[in-house]
């Protein structure tokens, strides 16, 4: 198990400088992908990351420090140190290889005293005691001993171990300048250059045909990234990607399908339908029961069925009343539904198209078959 360290667990007296980025639109932040391979369960970052935009990992989830230590990390999730630019994680992800996308801060500059030489013992020394000890066995030599030829024998052994950590330097110097070239390898082939978005990945090849290395555009309908390498377009990063889509126990995101479902329910839900029901015969004259509607519409249709035809003709008015007394029909002529006839004729047209919020209605049967059966009559109103 991997022991872990607070944020800051070194006290140096001689710090580690950084070179901060102001954050700012003439000195920004910058775009970072860096490609690394997770060595000791942990990956040192080329830059410092911004806290605020956070660090992203396709497919991982990011905890915590309170979190962090007090339990073990997860195989999907990691723990990002912001102030030392370390990310940590799972035991089980030892020697793979992430994308970690975020935007740099800045770089550190070390100081001697953190560079190590190696001398192919077990000893190790550091340059910054190289370079001191050399100095204090010079100043010892000059001042122990008054004769010129000694003097200049051990300033020559005090030379050469002068000479030594010279070399030191100068490797140290080779080393560094690999590094810089390193990095401005990795800002040369993870720069990101934002162009406007496209639809759907097809899209990219016909808005785009002629692009530069460095080049990103967002697919809209996925939500993925494509950068062109100076190859072929190649996916960096999909925006969400971190977020899961919500479940019945877990907030997160919708997906287009959920979305397009709830757009149909909140259409549905936009429409009332009115049910008369006369069972068995039929009966001339006003009708049960009397419907109050509590919304403010626009009445839209009215259809009227029986289960049994007849063998003349039976007529509904529709009426409506603001207060049970004072009642109004609101078609041009009845509904009427033929002799032989399960449906009405379609001929009745509305003179009232406006319901308010309490508004009555009720039937009134001016014309009815004995032999007709279970008049049902429906009113469809849209809701405002």
């Amino acid at each position: 198990m991997t022991t872990k360290q607070p944020i800051n667990y070194l006290e140096f007296n001689n710090p580690i400088h950084i070179v901060w980025r102001k954050g700012t639109p003439n000195d920004p932040f910058v775009d970072r992908l860096d490609i690394t391979r997770i060595v000791n369960q942990r990956v040192a970052l080329l830059e410092i990351p911004d806290e605020l935009y956070r660090v992203r990992i396709a497919n991982m989830f990011e905890i915590n420090y309170e979190k962090y230590i007090k339990s073990s990390l997860g195989k999907n999730e990691f723990y990002c140190d912001y102030t030392n630019g370390f990310i940590y994680f799972n035991t089980e992800r030892e020697a793979e290889t992430v994308s970690i996308v975020y935007k740099g801060r800045g770089v550190i500059l070390y100081p001697s005293n953190r560079i190590i030489h190696y001398d192919g013992t077990d000893s190790t020394e550091t340059l910054y005691k190289i370079i001191e000890e050399s100095k204090a066995q010079v100043q010892e030599l000059i001042g122990q001993t008054a004769n010129f030829e000694e003097v200049l024998e051990n300033m020559i052994v005090a030379t050469n171990l002068t000479k030594d950590a010279t070399d030191i330097v100068l490797a140290t110097n080779d080393k560094a300048q690999q590094y810089i070239e390193l990095v401005k390898d990795a800002y040369e082939t993870t720069v990101l250059i934002y162009q406007p978005y496209v639809q759907k990945q097809s899209d990219i090849a016909i808005k785009y045909p002629n692009p530069q290395v460095g080049w990103t555009v967002q697919v809209y309908d996925t939500g993925i990234r494509y950068r062109w390498n100076g190859k072929e377009w190649i996916p960096i990063d999909n925006l969400g990607g971190n977020i899961p889509n919500a479940s019945d126990k877990y907030d997160g995101l919708m997906s287009k399908e959920h979305y397009v479902k709830v757009e149909d329910i909140s259409v549905e839900t936009d429409y009332r339908t009115i049910v008369f029901i006369c069972p068995q015969e039929i009966i001339q004259g006003i009708q049960d029961p009397h419907v109050v509607f509590p919304h403010n519409g626009e009445i839209l249709d009215i259809k009227a069925f029986v289960s049994k035809k007849g063998t003349v003709e039976t007529l509904i008015d529709v009426e409506l009343s603001k207060d049970f007394d004072i009642w109004s029909s609101i078609i041009d002529k009845p509904v009427s539904i033929g002799a032989g006839s399960y449906k009405d004729n379609r001929l009745h047209k509305l003179k009232t198209t406006r319901v308010k919020e309490n508004d009555v209605f009720r039937l009134n049967v001016t014309n009815f078959d004995s032999d007709a059966y279970n008049l049902t009559l429906n009113i469809k109103i849209k809701i405002d």
